[in-house]
């Protein structure tokens, strides 16, 4: 079978075979929920399938010594390239996608995703970059009644599976006068939004809707809530 595998998608290096899922049981990587996983996605689970281990990476130094282990629940949700080699060896490598941007008084927002093409099941990330004009702020959380808090939703397709955004850290704000504490976002910033894109394969272009809301103040005045979106489209990889 693994003859056949490499085959087929034109692999040249060695690859071993676990008969009877025996290392991969030891090691603690053996999916006995094999079954559940795979109901997750609408897929059925063939018996020929079970035996196989959680989706891992192992990254190695120069002398062959492990230094990172990176091990998902689902292969059908595996890691981004570019995010692996971002994290596991600290570089910082330039996006694919095609930029967007949008601007009000005072903010400008530009969204960009990892790459414009996707691969089925491969987590990918939208950037969602903040650029705001010197002596403003945006706000963060937690927000006082009456302001409007820094959003970033993303829109698609049901298949379309899109994680928690990740924000960035605030700093506190007050205003003179005012017993309330703010928390606020100032100059650069990078909202990170994980998705996974779960098609069948040939289903073509998939579209991301980004929706951002924010609200702009300085210390001595205070913008209306801006709501602006951005849309995105990527491309399926073509099969190797």
């Amino acid at each position: 079978m693994l003859l056949q595998f490499a085959t087929a998608k034109g692999i040249t290096f060695p690859l071993l075979a676990d008969e009877g899922s025996r290392v991969i049981t030891e090691l603690g990587l053996l999916d006995r929920d094999l079954a559940e996983h795979h109901a997750r996605f609408g897929v059925p689970t063939k018996d020929n399938q079970q035996g196989v281990a959680y989706p891992a990476i192992f990254v190695l130094d120069e002398s062959g010594r492990v230094i990172d282990k990176r091990i998902r629940e689902n292969y059908r949700a595996r890691e981004g390239a570019l995010k692996l080699l971002e994290e596991s060896l600290d570089l910082a490598l330039p996006t694919g996608g095609q930029e967007k941007n949008a601007a009000t008084d005072h903010v400008n927002v530009s969204a960009v995703t990892d790459s414009d093409l996707y691969v089925r099941w491969q987590e990918t990330r939208l950037h969602v970059v903040f650029d705001v004009a010197p002596g403003w702020h945006v706000y963060g959380r937690p927000t006082p009644d009456g302001y409007t808090a820094l959003t970033v939703e993303v829109g698609s397709i049901p298949e379309v599976a899109v994680g928690p955004p990740e924000y960035p850290a605030t700093h506190s704000f007050k205003v003179e006068g005012l017993d309330d504490e703010f928390q606020v976002n100032e100059g650069r910033f990078e909202i990170v939004v994980p998705f996974a894109i779960n098609v069948p394969p040939g289903h073509g272009s998939v579209d991301l809707a980004v929706s951002v809301r924010y609200q702009a103040c300085s210390e001595s005045e205070c913008m209306p809530p801006q709501a602006l979106k951005l849309d995105l489209r990527l491309e399926e990889l073509p099969p190797a």
